[in-house]
């Protein structure tokens, strides 16, 4: 039997009441679907619990952004998630995690756990792990993608319920039940039946979960040195000095408002705490590019604007420095005069900065 999800059975069953969130990519907001809050695996997932428990109030968090993965996930989850005081938080980065660093995913998901259960010791946690076709390819060799594995590595180590949606998606394509291209059309996102696929094998992965039983938690210990269990934004208005300007324009309706300027040579100064720092800002049509450095060594540029800020705006990151030494550290930064050559501006528009 699959490790008990005990809380949430408490929950559904004494207390009448469960709040569900939903934290991941694309393929948890439901990108690829029909109708998302209806036909993606998640929407399908809070309307069993609905129908399958129906004295039972059920509180649904949408905390999922596309193209983003637990690096991100684990400066937004203060805000994003835990915010909503979730009983139950379902995590899918394994596809959105793919090619980046080992140790950076480590942290990342660990840090991730660590922050849910210092602020709710009682909240169900399970992994969930979806593919794209080109993923999927490991499963022929009997072996799981990479991703997966180190994200199974945090789970084992936490005792924490994992779900392997990708493998069934896969079996079935083996077993010539159906296609790649009938239920990943762009190899990436589910068709709806790709995604009712994910939603059935999910629902018996919970049926056969949520069950009375006892496990241990402890945050004694740690996989990593380096958790990112401080992770947090930091509010880009509270950087504010001119020429650059407070927008109160949403970051693609990902954060309230930015910190904005498109004068080259304009800079900016934040004094911080922390071991890493990054940005979460806007990548549109007209996004520039921006030169910047840490406690005044050698600058480095980095571009605010990429290809497919042709079709679409959308909220983007970038983790500046993932590796600085705990103490006081001063970011520098300066709008560039040079832009990419299909990029309609210079602008740097900001939400929050990703400090841990």
């Amino acid at each position: 039997m699959e490790k008990p999800l005990f809380n949430t059975f408490h929950a559904l069953n004494e207390r009448k009441k469960l709040t569900i969130a939903y934290f991941g990519g694309s393929i948890t907001e439901g990108s690829g679907a029909s109708e998302p809050s209806k036909s993606s695996w998640r929407a399908m997932t809070t309307s069993w619990f609905r129908q399958s428990y129906l004295n039972c109030e059920i509180t649904e968090i949408q905390a999922a952004i596309g193209g983003t993965g637990s690096d991100l996930g684990a400066y937004r989850c203060r805000t994003d998630l835990l915010g909503g005081e979730p009983d139950l938080v379902f995590i899918e980065f394994a596809v959105n995690d793919n090619k980046k660093d080992e140790e950076w995913i480590l942290c990342s998901m660990e840090g991730i756990v660590r922050q849910i259960w210092n602020h709710n010791f009682n909240a169900d946690i399970v992994f969930v792990y979806t593919i794209t076709k080109e993923m999927a390819k490991t499963y022929e060799f009997d072996c799981a993608p990479r991703t997966i594995e180190l994200h199974q590595k945090i789970a084992d180590y936490y005792e924490i319920p994992s779900v392997n949606l990708g493998k069934k998606l896969w079996q079935y394509v083996g077993t010539g039940l159906s296609t790649w291209e009938e239920l990943l059309p762009d190899a990436v996102h589910p068709s709806d039946k790709g995604y009712k696929i994910y939603a059935d094998e999910m629902q018996r992965f919970l049926s056969a979960c949520i069950a009375p039983g006892q496990i241990e938690r402890s945050l004694e210990y740690s996989v990593t040195s380096r958790a990112l269990d401080k992770g947090r934004l930091v509010d880009a208005w509270e950087l504010y000095q001119e020429p650059w300007e407070k927008d109160i324009s949403s970051l693609a309706r990902r954060y309230p408002h930015m910190l904005v300027c498109g004068t080259p040579g304009a800079e900016l100064e934040y004094k911080f705490k922390g071991r890493s720092i990054g940005l979460y800002w806007l990548i549109a049509p007209d996004s520039g590019d921006m030169e910047w450095s840490v406690d005044g060594n050698k600058p480095r540029r980095q571009s605010s604007w990429d290809k497919h800020a042709l079709n679409f705006t959308r909220a983007g990151y970038c983790i500046l420095d993932p590796h600085l030494e705990t103490g006081e550290h001063v970011l520098k930064i300066k709008v560039l005069q040079e832009k990419q050559p299909q990029s309609e501006g210079n602008w740097i528009r900001i939400g929050a900065v990703l400090v841990d």
